[in-house]
């Protein structure tokens, strides 16, 4: 086993834990015609025989990276295959380093001799639980974003999406040009998530507000103990990406109505766990919807609608930005309520049809954007209430 080799195993890990096939197929694409890399010239090509050489394999691992790329930028199909990512990403890594696996190596392996002892394998054995860990990390960093923007509304996740295609890229270049620099890069970079993760989850837990009857601490926002259901004097405002504000609550009602439009429980401000309307906090019990209820909720959200949608006109004087800035919030204030009390499954083709609807106000936004901005709102608002209805009444 080769220095080389070391070194491009280790650096292909941080990749796979990226994305599944678009390092399999870059990796495929440069043993198969190397001549078409720059400074790769040297390096020889597979046999023709060799499984990774093959067109077949590079046209199927070339569509499945496309497809990778499409479905990682759809929160919904991003959240379909999250889970199975953490284990389909170790497996890539596997079979297309086994296939790099040179002809000595190769002699090697077949021997019985303790096998399992082969530094080889035993280099791979970890290189994939390193790719299955930094996955579940991966995961763990994904989950936090969709708490900030469930509904992508920021395009937090696409965002995201395109910045991890972009470091599959680079690093792969960066790891067959530079090979050692890479993988220091990288395991810095790891090193440096992981820290400003642990820095978060102290933030968050000093941010807690301790109850003064029996002593538990309650997110900031909470307006009632967790555990003795005391109600609290302090409680912080919640902000649009969950965060904590500094102002004060001067209207508890207004501000249980606030939490649940943020999927957060009424009393303790914990996230809600389901999309169904009727359920109760996993962490306090409190059901949800019961104080306020349903039509409360309904009304706070017709007087947003109406104030949305005159701003909206106004805004629809700017040319473009207009429609821009009124889409974005309308939403965040209008439609996000609304959509995440409906599972995704349900909600999936409307977003489709929602998607070429807006692509098509946007197109009439450029000219008429006081009349686009408010027609696409009134006809995304009421087609999202129409479906939490749905879901009321289920």
């Amino acid at each position: 086993m080769s220095v080389a080799q070391i070194i491009a195993i280790l650096g292909s890990i941080p990749l796979f834990s990226l994305r599944t096939f678009l390092p399999a197929f870059l990796t495929a694409l440069l043993l198969s015609y190397p001549e078409y890399f720059p400074g790769m010239g040297d390096v020889a090509p597979l046999p023709e025989d060799a499984f990774l050489s093959k067109d077949w394999v590079l046209i199927v691992l070339g569509g499945l990276s496309i497809l990778e790329i499409i479905g990682d930028k759809s929160t919904e199909i991003r959240n379909l295959i999250k889970g199975a990512e953490t284990y389909l990403k170790p497996l890539s890594f596997l079979l297309i380093n086994l296939s790099m696996i040179d002809e000595a190596s190769a002699e090697i392996l077949k021997e019985v001799q303790w096998a399992a002892i082969d530094p080889l394998w035993i280099l791979l054995a970890i290189g994939a639980l390193a790719v299955h860990w930094l996955a579940r990390l991966r995961k763990n960093f994904i989950d936090f974003l969709e708490d900030i923007d469930e509904d992508d509304n920021l395009f937090i996740g696409k965002i995201s999406s395109w910045v991890e295609d972009s470091l599959v890229l680079f690093g792969f270049f960066l790891l067959i040009w530079t090979g050692i620099v890479m993988v220091v890069l990288y395991a810095a970079a790891i090193g440096i998530i992981l820290i400003l993760k642990k820095r978060y989850h102290k933030k968050l837990e000093k941010q807690k507000v301790e109850c003064t009857t029996c002593g538990e601490r309650n997110l900031p926002f909470a307006t009632q103990c967790s555990n003795c259901k005391q109600e609290l004097s302090e409680i912080h405002k919640i902000g649009v990406l969950g965060q904590r504000k500094e102002a004060l609550v001067k209207d508890r009602y207004e501000h249980r109505l606030d939490l649940l439009s943020h999927k957060r429980c009424p009393d303790c401000g914990n996230k809600l766990k389901s999309n169904k309307i009727q359920q109760q906090c996993e962490i306090c019990g409190a059901a949800a919807f019961n104080s306020p209820g349903v039509q409360e909720y309904l009304k706070m959200q017709n007087k947003k609608f109406y104030k949305i949608t005159g701003l909206s006109f106004l805004l629809g004087f700017i040319p473009v930005l207009g429609f821009v800035i009124s889409a974005v919030l309308a939403n965040i204030y209008l439609f996000s309520p609304y959509r995440r009390y409906i599972s995704r499954s349900s909600s999936f083709f409307t977003k489709l049809f929602i998607k070429f609807i807006t692509f098509l106000f946007f197109l009439f936004g450029i000219a008429l954007g006081f009349l686009a901005a408010p027609a696409y709102i009134l006809m995304r608002y009421y087609l999202w209430k129409k479906k939490f209805l749905a879901q009321v009444k289920n």
